[in-house]
C-alpha cells in the first residue's frame, strides 16, 4: 500500500512524503500516528488486479476485518433513486469483504437493531421523523457510535435545507467523510473548512455489468438522450430547452417524471419526444442507441450519474460546469487521454477501495493529528 507520512522527524530523514510499504507496515504506521493511506484515484488503495483476482482475493479480505461488522445504513427513502442505486452497488463490494449490512430508513427504523451496529454510513439525512432523528444523533454524538458520512449531494451546506452547524457537526465527528467528486468536496471545504477531513472520493458507483456497450444495437448518429429524472428548474429544464431550440439537426429523448407537462411544453418543437421514466435495467438500451447523454442542471450536481452511465453505454456527454464529474481530471472525459477501458476500470474499482480506507480508519485513523 501507498502512505503519506505525517511525521516530520521520518519526512527529514527519508527526504519523501510518499512511500510505499506493506499492508502490516502500514497499519503500524498509521495507528502510531505516522502516516495516512493514499486513497486518491491516482493512487488507488485498492490492488489493480482485484478483480481478476476477486477468488484468492476475498478471504484474505475478510481476514483484514477479522469478525464480520454489522454496518447500519442510515438514508432517507427506500425508493430507488441515483443515490439508492449508487447505495446497493456499494454494498455490494463490502458484502465481498465480508461485511453485513442492515438499512435503517424512517419507515423501517429500529433502535436496538441500530445500537447493535458496529459503525453506521449515514447517507442523506433530511426525512426521519423527529425522534428518529434526534435517537441518532444521540447515539454518535452522545454515546460516540462510529459512523461514516457519505454525501451524495450538497443538500447540507446549499438550499432550503441547508443546515451548516449541524453539517459541521456530521462531519467532524465521522471517522471518514465520503464525498462522489473532487467538485463536491470543494464546495463542502469552502463552506464547513477542514472539518471535513479526513475523506475519500468515490467516483460514481455504477453496476458496469449493466451499463456497457451491447451488440447488435444500432446507434443513432443524432440521438441525444435526457435521462435525470425529473426535469425542472433545477435539474436544467431551461438550459436543455435553450440547448435543443439550438440544435434542431439533432434528436432528443427526454425520460421524466411529469413526463406530460414537459411534452406539453416543448410540442411545437418537431425534434423531442418526451417518455415517462423507464426502469433502471432498460436504461442501457436507451444509451446504446443515441450518441449523446446530456445534463445541463442549475444546480450543483455532485458527480453526474446519468453522464457516467451514459459514457459507459458508449455515449458522448454534453454537460455544464455544474456537474461534479467534471472535476476528476484522472477521467479525461473531454480530451485526447479519454479511455472508456480505464473509465470503466475507475468506476469498477471504487467500491472496493472504498471500503478498504474505511477499514484503515476504522481501526483508529480518526484519531491521527
Amino acid at each position: 500500500m501507498k502512505i503519506r507520512y505525517t511525521d516530520r522527524a521520518m519526512i527529514q530523514r527519508f527526504g519523501l512524503d510518499l512511500y510505499e510499504v506493506s499492508d502490516t507496515a502500514g497499519a503500524n504506521l498509521m495507528r502510531q500516528g505516522k502516516a495516512i493511506p493514499v486513497t486518491s484515484f491516482d493512487n488507488p488503495l485498492v490492488d489493480k488486479n482485484l478483480r481478476e483476482k476477486e477468488k484468492r482475493e476475498r478471504p484474505e479480505s475478510r481476514k483484514l476485518v477479522g469478525k464480520r461488522p454489522l454496518v447500519g445504513w442510515v438514508q432517507d427513502t427506500e425508493v430507488y433513486g441515483g443515490a439508492e442505486l449508487s447505495n446497493e452497488v456499494v454494498k455490494r463490494a463490502g458484502r465481498e469483504f465480508g461485511y453485513l449490512f442492515q438499512t435503517f430508513t424512517p419507515s423501517n427504523f429500529d433502535k436496538k437493531a441500530l445500537i447493535a451496529c458496529d459503525f453506521l454510513v449515514i447517507n442523506n439525512f433530511f426525512f426521519f421523523k423527529p425522534d428518529q432523528f434526534h435517537f441518532i444523533l444521540d447515539l454518535i454524538f452522545e454515546y460516540k457510535k462510529p459512523y461514516v458520512k457519505y454525501e451524495h449531494d450538497h443538500r447540507e451546506i446549499i438550499g432550503a435545507d441547508s443546515r451548516i452547524k449541524l453539517a459541521r457537526l456530521l462531519f467532524k465527528h465521522s471517522f471518514l467523510n465520503v464525498f462522489i467528486s473532487p467538485f463536491q468536496e470543494r464546495n463542502h471545504r469552502e463552506k464547513l473548512g477542514d472539518g471535513i477531513d479526513p475523506y475519500y472520493l468515490l467516483p460514481p458507483a455504477i453496476d458496469t455489468r449493466k451499463f456497457r456497450i451491447l451488440e447488435g444495437i444500432e446507434r443513432d448518429p443524432k440521438l441525444v438522450v435526457n435521462t435525470c429524472g425529473r426535469l425542472y428548474a433545477q435539474k436544467g429544464y431551461y438550459n436543455v430547452l435553450q440547448f435543443i431550440m439550438g440544435k434542431k439537426k439533432l434528436k432528443f429523448e427526454i425520460y421524466t417524471r411529469e413526463h406530460q407537462n414537459i411534452a406539453d411544453a416543448m410540442k411545437q418543437l418537431d425534434n423531442v419526444k418526451v417518455f415517462p421514466l423507464v426502469e433502471n435495467e432498460q436504461l442501457p438500451e436507451i444509451y446504446n442507441r443515441a450518441t449523446y447523454t446530456m445534463h445541463l442542471p442549475r444546480a450543483y450536481e455532485a458527480c453526474g450519474r446519468t453522464i457516467a452511465e451514459g459514457l459507459l453505454c458508449g455515449c458522448k456527454p454534453i454537460m455544464n460546469e455544474n456537474m461534479g464529474i467534471k472535476s476528476f481530471k484522472v477521467f479525461h472525459i473531454e480530451d485526447e487521454e479519454w479511455s472508456r477501458d480505464k473509465f470503466r476500470y475507475f468506476i469498477e474499482q471504487g467500491p472496493y477501495s472504498f471500503w478498504k480506507a474505511i477499514w484503515y480508519y476504522y481501526h483508529g485513523l480518526d484519531r491521527l493529528v
